[in-house]
C-alpha cells in the first residue's frame, strides 16, 4: 500500500471514530449525563491498532514475519470489536434499558458483558485470521472456568448477591444493616459499603447483607416515621397532653404535614403516665436532629401549659430572702412591660403590680403558634423579645400582614370582650412574652368598675383613629366614631365580665 492510499484509509479511520465519539458525547451532554469513558478508551485502542496492522501492510516498513502481522490483524480487530461493543453498551443498555426502560443493571454485569463479547469475537477472529483450532480453544476455557468456579464459590456468590442487592438499595440510600444504620456509598463486586452517623466506613459481604435482610429508609418513599417518647404527670388529662404533642409536631421544621402525625398513650408507668408521638419525615439523613427538636419543643409545650415531667428529685432548700429577691425582680420586669401598653395606662402602680402577679412568662419557639385565627381566648401577650408574624387565613389562603417586635402587644379585644381571635400570631424567632388573662384582670375591675368604662374609652378611640385613618376620614367623623364605638365596647366589656350590661 502507497503512502496517499494509507493516509486516506488513516483518516477515514480517524473521522469515523471521531464522529461516533462527537456524537455520544453530544447525545450524553444533551440529556444532561456524564460522558462515560469506555468508549473513548475502546475507540483509543481500537485505532491504534488498526493503524498498525495498515501500516504492517504499506510498503513502508520493512517486511515482517507472517505470525508477527497476523497477530497484530487479531489485535485490530480485536480492538475495533472492543470500541463497537462499548457504543452498544451505552446506546442499548444505558439508554435504552436503563434511562428509558428504568431498568437495574450492574455496571460490573455491563463490563462483563462486553468482556464475553470480546472474548466470543476473538475466538471467531482467532479462526479466521489465524486458523486456530476452534473445538481446542472453547475446550480449554470451559475446564478451566470449571475450576476456577469451584476455587472462587464464595465470590461468585457474592457478586451475584450484589446483582441482587442492587435491586433493593442504591447509592445514597439510607439503611440498617445488621443492626448498623448508615448511607449507602458503594455496590461492588462482594462487599456493600455504608457511612454510619459517626462517619465510620462499614463494608460488610453481600452475600451476609441478603442474608440478613435490609431495612431501606429511602425507598420506595423517603417518607419515614419518627417516634418519640415522654412522660406526663397523672394530673393531666390525656386527651390535653396528645393534643398538645400534636400542635407541637406542627411546629417542628423538619415534620411533613402529610401524613398527619399522631399521639398516643403508651403506658400507665409507675409515677408518670408514658405518651408516643409519631410523625413523618422526609429526610431520614436528619432524623436525629428533627427528634431532638421535637422533644426541646415539647418541653416548652408543658412548660407553657403546665404540663408536669415526673422526674426522680431531691429538694434543696433556698432561703427565703433569696427566693423573695427573684420574685420581686421577676414583678418587676413583668410591671414594666405591661406598663407599655397603652389601654393599661388608665390603671395606677399598685393595680398594675396586681396584674403582674396574676400573669405569667411564656417561651416560644421558631414556628410555634400563639394564638389561631377563629378561635376563642381570653389572653394578652406582650412581646419581650423576639418577632411574630400575623397572618390572616382566608378562602384556603395564608397572608403574614405584619410583623410584630418587642413592646408590641395583641389580644387585646379577645381579653376585653372575649371575641375570637381576629388573626394566626406565629413565633418568627424564639419569642418571650408575658400573657395576661381575664382572671387577673377581673381581680382589678372588680374593686373599681368605673375602670372597665376607661379602658373601653382607649381602646375605642385607638381603634377609631386607625379606621379613620384607613378610610382617609375627617377629624369630625373620627371624633363621632369615638362616642358611638366606645358606649358599644363598654357593654361588651361589662357583658364579658359580669354577664349584665351597665348604663352608660
Amino acid at each position: 500500500m502507497n503512502l496517499g492510499p494509507l493516509l486516506g484509509a488513516i483518516l477515514a479511520i480517524l473521522a469515523c471514530a471521531a464522529g461516533v465519539l462527537i456524537g455520544l458525547a453530544y447525545l450524553c451532554t444533551r440529556r444532561g449525563k456524564p460522558v462515560p469513558s469506555l468508549p473513548f478508551y475502546a475507540g483509543g485502542v481500537g485505532v491504534f491498532f488498526v493503524v498498525g496492522a495498515l501500516v504492517t501492510h504499506s510498503s513502508l516498513v520493512a517486511p515482517v514475519p507472517h505470525f508477527v502481522r497476523s497477530c497484530l490483524d487479531v489485535a485490530a480487530w480485536l480492538g475495533a470489536a472492543f470500541f463497537f461493543f462499548t457504543i452498544l453498551d451505552t446506546l442499548i443498555i444505558g439508554e435504552w434499558l436503563i434511562e428509558r426502560g428504568q431498568r437495574y443493571i450492574p455496571d460490573i454485569v455491563r463490563q462483563l458483558l462486553i468482556g464475553a463479547e470480546v472474548v466470543a469475537a476473538g475466538v471467531v477472529i482467532l479462526w479466521l485470521v489465524m486458523g486456530i483450532n476452534l473445538v481446542a480453544l472453547v475446550a480449554l476455557p470451559t475446564v478451566a472456568a470449571a475450576m476456577v468456579g469451584v476455587a472462587l464459590k464464595d465470590t461468585l456468590t457474592r457478586f451475584f448477591s450484589g446483582i441482587e442487592l442492587g435491586k433493593i438499595v442504591k447509592v445514597g440510600d439510607w439503611v440498617t444493616v445488621l443492626d448498623r444504620e448508615g448511607v449507602v456509598t458503594h455496590i461492588g463486586m462482594e462487599h456493600v459499603t455504608l457511612l454510619t452517623r459517626a462517619h465510620d466506613v462499614l463494608s460488610l459481604p453481600n452475600d451476609l447483607v441478603i442474608q440478613s435482610g435490609v431495612t431501606n429508609f429511602t425507598r420506595p418513599t423517603t417518607t419515614h416515621f419518627c417516634n418519640v417518647l415522654v412522660d406526663a404527670g397523672y394530673r393531666t388529662p390525656p386527651e390535653q397532653v396528645c393534643a398538645t404533642l400534636l400542635e407541637t409536631a406542627n411546629s417542628v421544621s423538619g415534620v411533613l404535614p402529610d401524613p398527619k402525625p399522631s399521639a398516643f398513650v403508651a403506658a400507665f408507668n409507675e409515677s408518670a403516665i408514658q405518651y408516643r408521638i409519631k410523625f413523618p419525615i422526609g429526610d431520614f439523613s436528619q432524623r436525629d436532629s428533627i427528634e431532638s427538636a421535637m422533644r426541646t419543643y415539647i418541653w416548652h409545650a408543658f412548660a407553657r401549659k403546665g404540663i408536669e415531667i415526673p422526674f426522680p428529685q431531691r429538694v434543696v432548700h433556698q432561703p427565703a430572702s433569696e427566693d423573695g429577691v427573684s420574685k420581686h425582680h421577676a414583678l418587676e420586669r413583668i410591671v414594666a412591660q405591661l406598663s407599655v401598653v397603652d389601654f393599661l395606662a388608665t390603671l395606677d402602680t399598685k393595680q398594675i403590680e396586681v396584674l403582674g402577679e396574676g400573669a405569667r412568662w411564656e417561651l416560644y419557639l421558631p414556628g410555634e403558634r400563639i394564638v389561631r385565627q377563629g378561635d376563642p381566648g381570653d389572653v394578652l401577650y406582650v412581646i419581650v423579645s423576639g418577632k411574630a408574624d400575623v397572618r390572616l387565613e382566608q378562602g384556603g389562603l395564608t397572608t403574614t400582614v405584619t410583623t410584630l417586635e418587642p413592646g408590641k402587644f395583641f389580644g387585646e379585644m379577645s381579653l376585653l370582650t372575649g371575641e375570637p381571635r381576629s388573626a394566626t400570631v406565629v413565633a418568627s424567632t424564639e419569642l418571650s412574652v408575658i400573657a395576661l388573662g381575664k382572671q387577673a384582670l377581673l381581680q382589678v375591675v372588680q374593686e373599681d368598675r368605673k375602670l372597665i368604662e376607661r379602658i373601653g374609652e382607649v381602646v375605642a378611640r385607638r381603634q377609631a383613629v386607625t379606621a379613620a385613618a384607613k378610610a382617609q376620614l375627617s377629624r369630625d367623623a373620627a371624633a363621632l366614631s369615638v362616642v358611638t364605638h366606645t358606649r358599644s365596647l363598654v357593654e361588651r366589656i361589662q357583658s364579658f365580665f359580669w354577664g349584665t350590661r351597665r348604663t352608660t
